[in-house]
């Protein structure tokens, strides 16, 4: 993200081009903040859990209440739809969470306005950006604008999940965009993202009940966060001699430097308060984890144009019987990424853990050509009073999965991140104003594009 100062003023006097919809605006998003949508195991009727099938629900209501043409896929991805024409132009979102996680000073999913900032899970990733292109839509709508195409706000439930949403879009048939942008990220427009790479990795342990051992240690919550909190137990000759919980502070994975890692930070314990313990755990962190942020313990570093690679110890699970971790690493967009598993796979296997399973995402690198990514550039820079050029980031969107699509906000340059961690929070007029570019972006894509 681009580190300046934003401009408050600019974003202000933007936000006021949408101050009649303000109240409203804070209503219907308060109501879909309210659900707590993160996935959960499936049922009969709704594959990623029954609160992200609400959330639908709740914004295609709302939706239809505007006067949109409405449509659920089988609660797993949904769309509010207007204008006429063969051709359509798509705006991705989504309306599934990461879980809330602890430390919140209030109720994640009680919605609350204080001081000009939305507090609530989900209020950044995804929900305000999905009901600020809801309400850009509104407004051309209620301007008389009369696109010569289709505008389609698709919505899906399993983002954070791995994007099945999306693929089940795809796969019923649905209809693809012919131009289009994810507001799942930060302005200017993204033209490339990296590679991110999942991968977990196992071994069998065995506590012999002698001297001190590591019983157990679980922490982290979803692979994608820096993980907030770790308990483990250590025994003494078979019996529990104590049990600890360890605060770290929750981050996005694509930006770990921002969060403290409690898994680490537990691990850094446990070798500092006993020194006597032997354990496959102590190796990890001494050998791969001092320098784990960037991957140069893994020998895994690298950058180019698009960034540096970022890594995430996001989950672990040690019980008696196994050990169990899974990694979040984003790459450069000219890296290779068979090449880091070739490199962490031999790591951890002069530590006699074994590769279980992983997920390999190339990059997407649309280039700063395209007409697309020059027009939101424009459009962006002329609202903003800019001269901003598009960007790459680590963060993954629903552009890996949809042709023709890309990043595009609903961060501002300079603004502080929230997502995925505790007290994530939004500025209102911030949300208000990225409305407003995302109504002049689409009135231009639908008049210069199509």
């Amino acid at each position: 993200m681009n580190n300046r100062i934003p401009n408050e003023d600019r974003i202000d006097e933007i936000a006021l081009k949408m101050d009649n919809y303000k109240d409203e605006f804070f209503k219907d998003l308060s109501t879909v903040l309210s659900i707590p949508s993160a996935n959960s195991p499936a049922d009969t009727k709704y594959p990623y859990g029954k609160a992200t099938g609400d959330a639908l629900d709740a914004f295609l209501n709302i939706a239809k209440e505007m006067g949109f043409k409405t449509k659920n896929y089988d609660y797993r991805v949904g769309y509010a739809e207007f204008g006429e024409g063969e051709k359509m132009i798509a705006v991705l979102c989504h309306l599934d969470v990461v879980p809330a996680g602890e430390g919140w000073s209030e109720d994640p999913f009680q919605p609350r306005l204080i001081e000009g900032k939305i507090y609530s899970r989900g209020v950044a990733d995804d929900k305000g950006p999905a009901m600020a292109n809801l309400y850009a839509m509104k407004a051309l709508k209620d301007e008389g604008f009369q696109p010569n195409c289709r505008i389609r706000l698709i919505v899906g439930l399993n983002e954070e999940k791995g994007f099945g949403c999306m693929k089940h879009y795809r796969q019923i048939g649905a209809e693809l965009p012919v131009t289009g942008y994810t507001a799942d990220a930060e302005f200017p427009a993204v033209f490339a993202e990296k590679g991110i790479i999942r991968i977990s990795f196992e071994k069998a342990r065995l506590l012999t009940g002698k001297g001190t051992e590591i019983y157990s240690l679980k922490g982290g919550e979803a692979v994608n966060m820096v993980p907030q909190v770790c308990r483990y137990k250590i025994q003494q000759d078979g019996e529990i001699l104590s049990e600890r919980e360890i605060l770290g502070k929750a981050s996005h994975a694509s930006k770990p430097e921002l969060g403290e890692n409690a898994i680490v930070k537990a691990l850094k314990t446990i070798q500092q308060e006993n020194a006597d313990l032997t354990d496959t755990l102590i190796d990890l962190y001494d050998q791969f984890l001092i320098e784990h942020t960037n991957g140069k313990d893994m020998a895994i570093d690298c950058e180019d144009a698009s960034g540096a690679l970022t890594m995430n110890l996001g989950l672990i699970d040690v019980t008696p019987e196994s050990l169990n971790f899974t990694l979040d690493i984003r790459y450069p967009v000219s890296v290779d990424g068979e090449t880091i598993i070739s490199k962490l796979k031999e790591n951890m296997e002069t530590l006699n853990i074994q590769l279980e399973n992983y997920n390999d995402e190339v990059p997407l690198n649309l280039g700063q050509d395209s007409d697309m990514i020059k027009l939101a550039m424009k459009t962006y820079n002329d609202t903003m009073g800019t001269n901003d050029k598009a960007v790459a980031m680590g963060g993954g969107t629903y552009a890996r999965s949809i042709p023709n699509i890309f990043a595009f906000g609903a961060v501002f340059p300079g603004t502080p991140d929230s997502m995925h961690q505790v007290n994530e929070n939004a500025s209102l007029n911030h949300l208000l104003a990225a409305s407003y570019i995302y109504k002049e972006t689409l009135k231009a894509f639908a008049q210069k594009l199509i």
